[in-house]
């Protein structure tokens, strides 16, 4: 382990230590320093051979990006606790040590000195980071992120020496105007844990929004003109109540999409709103206002919808396959069905109904109407005899006798 330690295996140093079953003790970052302030030149070897005078170094290790070039920074572990604590109170005024912080402990600790600076200016330096910040506590780094090519990112992080003076630039700095930017100020965060927080603060916002929309206080409003912004949207709406919120919804290139939102105090200053509103011309558009509906709400209101229509077509009776076309007036199609004569009067008339073609070839009759009294003609024979089923013909009654008439139709 002597001769090897720190000997370069394929262009990279090896680290050999005594092998750790228990897992906790490495977990735990135990007797792990955290050293900054790093020059390029250090290696992994120099930086154990500056901390031996302390105790007993198991491994060392500076960070170096894909190209092996030193990150500035790297971590030392000793054999025993009480060498950490010598290292972190030892003085020098070229490099800063303390103890190892793991990602989820330096996470939940309330306690911070890393403040995060967003939407900086494309000409900001380090130097005016440090001037900028300096007003509010001793600073130990301030960095501005650049990419490959030098270009700022046009966010940075400024380290403090002390908790408090962090919180306060914080507090003063956030939201202030610095070279005709507005500044983001906050606390230094990794990305999964920025991302977390951003979540759950989406979440929360958007119970409160649903929540705020049952009660019938946010309105929604449509066919808005291109011209029509929060400031105008306002104004219209400013008349009726105390508005909470006001935006007009636009595109990533920040045209209008022609919808809004007005939320107000009261529902009944919001209904009041709406019933005055809705179909107002608006630079020379008729606009839209209703109630806003949560998005689960639409839902359920479009499965529904759509549950009503499909069970009007179920319920919708389908001609039998030996069914006769013309005992079923939906089976002939449009174009079979003749023009049908205008209904005169005012009461029953009686109609025609026509439709397809009886199998034997005879057209379809005119149906007479039975819901009007109908003149039937006489009938031009007498009626037949009754028949007994028992005895035979029953004997006829006696005729009477008539005169004979020359003009009689037979």
């Amino acid at each position: 382990m002597e001769e090897l330690n720190f000997n370069k295996l394929k262009g990279k140093p090896m680290r050999v230590m005594f092998s750790e079953r228990d897992p906790s003790k490495r977990r735990s970052g135990r007797g792990n320093v955290f050293v900054k302030n790093l020059h390029e030149s250090i290696d992994d070897k120099q930086l154990a051979d500056m901390f031996s005078s302390f105790g007993k170094v198991l491994s060392s290790k500076v960070v170096c990006d894909a190209s092996g070039v030193s990150k500035g920074y790297g971590f030392v572990q000793f054999y025993s606790e009480l060498s950490v604590d010598i290292a972190c109170n030892g003085r020098n005024q070229h490099i800063q040590v303390c103890p190892f912080v793991s990602h989820r402990q330096w996470d939940e600790s309330p306690v911070f000195t890393n403040v995060y600076v967003k939407n900086l200016a494309e000409t900001a330096t380090d130097a005016d980071l440090k001037r900028i910040f300096g007003e509010f506590g001793e600073i130990n780094s301030a960095v501005v992120m650049r990419d490959g090519k030098g270009k700022s990112r046009k966010f940075g992080f400024v380290n403090f020496e002390k908790a408090e003076a962090a919180v306060t630039a914080i507090e003063k700095m956030n939201g202030t105007i610095v070279d005709e930017k507005e500044l983001y100020v906050g606390r230094a965060q990794r990305k999964k844990t920025r991302l977390e927080d951003l979540m759950a603060n989406f979440k929360l916002e958007k119970t409160r929004r649903d929540v705020r929309t049952r009660k019938g206080l946010n309105l929604y409003v449509k066919n808005l003109e291109g011209s029509v912004n929060n400031k105008v949207l306002e104004e219209l709406f400013s008349e009726f109540g105390t508005i909470t919120s006001c935006k007009v919804m636009v595109h990533s290139n920040n045209v209008s999409k022609g919808v809004g939102f007005v939320e107000f105090s009261t529902s009944e200053e919001a209904s009041q709103a709406m019933l005055k509103m809705n179909g107002k011309m608006v630079e020379g558009k008729q606009i839209y206002v209703s109630l806003a509906q949560c998005k689960e709400d639409r839902l359920n209101l479009q499965s529904q919808s759509n549950n009503m229509s499909q069970n009007v077509v179920s319920s919708t009776p389908t001609p039998s396959l030996h069914q006769h076309p013309s005992l079923s007036r939906a089976a002939a199609p449009a174009s079979m069905l003749p023009p049908q004569p205008p209904f005169g009067g005012y009461s029953f008339q009686p109609h025609l109904m026509f439709g397809t073609r009886f199998p034997n070839g005879c057209p379809a009759m005119p149906m007479p109407n039975f819901m009007v009294p109908q003149s039937f003609p006489p009938p031009l024979y007498p009626p037949a005899p009754p028949v007994n089923l028992h005895c035979g013909l029953m004997p006829l009654p006696p005729v009477q006798p008539q005169l004979w008439n020359p003009h009689r139709r037979i």
